[in-house]
């Protein structure tokens, strides 16, 4: 199962160039929310589609739910969602302004829930995403596992050019969220090792 990501609105910033348009909603933490709405959508969406694409039979799901004896439960959080400050990336340099996104990302295996898997992706403008491992992987394999997804409409939007500069970084770190969950998928044996597409790794 893959619950929703969760992201607090306080930890979304908005885009900050000078050639920003009024905002239609006058209240800040609303748009912030949008924002977080619309990362969270993304990511859980993409990476529905992109764990299909491997094989899994994936079945919606909410929080709290039951994991079964041969199940995996990923969840995670995002821990910062900024939409950039041009300004401050042209007069400071360095990377500064440059808009980010973090998540963190963990899988429980079986009815006792342990974690067998903890990893974080990082997607910023100007640079590829990665993830790196913050948790060795150690799960008991089993001959087969389901997973399910907590989202209704999953589509990929990897080809839509409207996307907001967060949904892009959402796509980009689903993408290597699925990449890196493909390593461990392939030594579990739950997928062939042509299935994997390995995640780039990025300095923590």
């Amino acid at each position: 199962m893959v619950a929703n990501f969760a992201i607090n609105a306080k930890d979304v910033t908005e885009y900050q160039g000078i050639m920003r348009q009024q905002p239609s909603n006058p209240n800040p933490l609303e748009r912030q929310r949008a924002i977080a709405d619309k990362a969270t959508a993304t990511l859980t969406d993409h990476l529905t589609y992109r764990l299909r694409q491997l094989g899994f039979t994936v079945a919606a799901a909410e929080h709290g739910n039951a994991v079964g004896e041969n199940e995996l439960l990923i969840d995670g959080r995002f821990s910062r969602v900024d939409e950039g400050n041009p300004l401050r990336r042209w007069v400071v340099g360095f990377g500064a302004g440059a808009a980010q996104m973090n998540t963190r990302v963990r899988a429980f295996y079986g009815s006792n829930g342990r974690k067998v898997l903890e990893f974080i992706t990082q997607a910023e403008s100007g640079k590829m995403p990665g993830a790196v491992a913050t948790l060795p992987a150690g799960a008991a394999a089993s001959a087969s596992v389901g997973i399910g997804i907590a989202a209704s409409n999953a589509v990929a939007k990897g080809m839509q050019e409207d996307l907001t500069s967060a949904e892009q970084m959402a796509l980009a770190s689903a993408e290597q969220a699925v990449r890196f969950l493909s390593e461990f998928f392939a030594r579990q044996g739950w997928i062939e090792a042509s299935q994997v597409r390995k995640a780039r790794t990025v300095m923590r």
